[in-house]
């Protein structure tokens, strides 16, 4: 334990600072109405939540189904002559018309009321209905079904999509086949092709979710990243404000020093010159004496000045138990070190503040450099009219009597009004005490 009791106000120049511390859009399939067709790789039977489709896809998912609506119903009027006649194809216009028609109501009811909305719903179960109904009279409107593939993520949510998902399948199938006539003549056939029709939206769905929770993930992944790189520039402007402040308080404790120990100790030097000399001298040599040393004395007070004014800037807004309990604090943090400050007894105020501070800083550098230590306890306490300043540790030390000879390992606790079981010295104590 290394003890030293703080100068008292009558001492001669106090020592300068002497501080070491520092411290979705997938590509969609193209319809077709000889091979089953396969639902589009997007979010199938899952609400879309990133980003959606550009201007393209947009565009594409406005006006590709009233397109290939037209489509289905005059490859229909083409094919009928030969396939199955041209009494249904004229009748299967106005389910078409009204599925072109619907399209309004649908688009504007997503607009304004979101995906899955009752709204929405009731409009989307419509049109299947209507879609079925244009199958019964053209088969070929297997070629607008596959729409339901786009639209299940479009206009529904969950399951509801899901299910879309699964009754386009099976309407693309019973027209792929050739109409119910042939679903009812073979039906294996039919069943057959819904089977692999439900396959690939089954598999789509799969990949679509796959897909969906990749995109969450990155975007989980992005927002991490965003945040690391926000922590990690918080913390750079923290370390540089640190380095700005330390280097600015090296600065103010060189000058100090400089000041102390060069132009204040030369005044001083001065100062006991002038003083010796001879009273005995003419009054005109006397005269000038004394005036040559008022003026020195001027100057060791502005020179003293401006030390305390380069004081440690933790004195500039708090008293010195303050300042040393938020030094302690700073430096068990710092160094993962446990340190306790304990200041109970001791006045807020006092003579040369700046010292004590400049003393904790420099032993607890040397605690952290040499002592290898696991708790640092710091008591300031008032004994008389003398502050009495205390810093022990659990670290590493030596026996001053085993000391090689040379070693800088300074004056012990004995020598500065230490207790007198203080016989277990270090580097680090010997410090706190110079």
């Amino acid at each position: 334990m290394s003890t030293l009791p703080a100068p008292s106000s009558a001492e001669v120049e106090p020592p300068a600072a002497d501080a070491s511390a520092r411290t979705n859009t997938p590509v969609r399939a193209a319809p077709s109405a000889a091979p089953p067709p396969a639902p589009a790789l997007r979010d199938v039977g899952v609400p879309t939540q990133g980003s959606g489709p550009g201007p393209v896809g947009r565009l594409l998912e406005m006006w590709l189904p009233p397109l290939l609506l037209v489509i289905s119903w005059t490859v229909g009027w083409i094919a009928a002559p030969s396939w199955q006649g041209e009494d249904l194809i004229l009748p299967a216009l106005v389910p078409t018309a009204g599925l072109l028609a619907l399209r309004i109501p649908l688009e504007r009811a997503r607009v304004r009321t979101g995906p899955g909305s009752p709204v929405l719903v009731g409009l989307y179960l419509l049109h299947l209905l209507m879609v079925a109904v244009a199958l019964l009279l053209n088969p070929l409107t297997c070629i607008y079904a596959f729409v339901g593939y786009l639209d299940s993520s479009r206009f529904l949510t969950g399951r509801r999509a899901q299910a879309v998902v699964v009754t386009t399948a099976l309407l693309c199938a019973i027209g792929q086949v050739g109409g119910v006539r042939v679903v009812v003549e073979s039906p294996t056939f039919f069943a057959g092709l819904a089977v692999v029709n439900l396959l690939i939206a089954l598999g789509m769905m799969f990949l679509a979710e796959e897909r969906e929770r990749a995109l969450e993930q990155r975007e989980r992944d992005q927002a991490e990243i965003a945040r690391v790189n926000a922590e990690n520039s918080r913390l750079h402007e923290e370390l540089m404000a640190a380095a700005r402040r330390e280097g600015i308080d090296e600065e103010r404790e060189r000058l100090s020093r400089e000041i102390h120990d060069t132009v204040a100790q030369g005044l001083v030097g001065v100062i006991r010159q002038l003083e010796a000399v001879r009273s005995d001298i003419d009054p005109d040599s006397r005269h000038r004496v004394q005036v040559a040393e008022e003026a020195a004395r001027d100057s060791l007070l502005e020179a003293r000045r401006a030390v305390e004014a380069l004081g440690p800037h933790q004195l500039h807004d708090a008293d010195v138990v303050q300042a040393l309990s938020g030094l302690v604090a700073r430096w068990s943090r710092a160094h993962r070190v446990v340190a306790t400050f304990d200041a109970d007894d001791a006045p807020a105020t006092g003579d040369h503040a700046d010292v004590l501070v400049r003393i904790v800083q420099e032993a607890l550098a040397n605690v952290a450099r040499h002592a290898g230590a696991g708790a640092v306890l710091v008591t300031l306490a008032i004994h008389g009219d003398q502050q009495r300043l205390e810093i022990t540790d659990d670290g590493e030390g030596f026996e001053p009597r085993t000391a090689p000879r040379g070693t800088d390992w300074g004056t012990c606790a004995n020598g500065h009004g230490g207790s007198e079981d203080a016989s277990r010295c270090s580097p680090r104590r010997a410090a706190a005490a110079r």
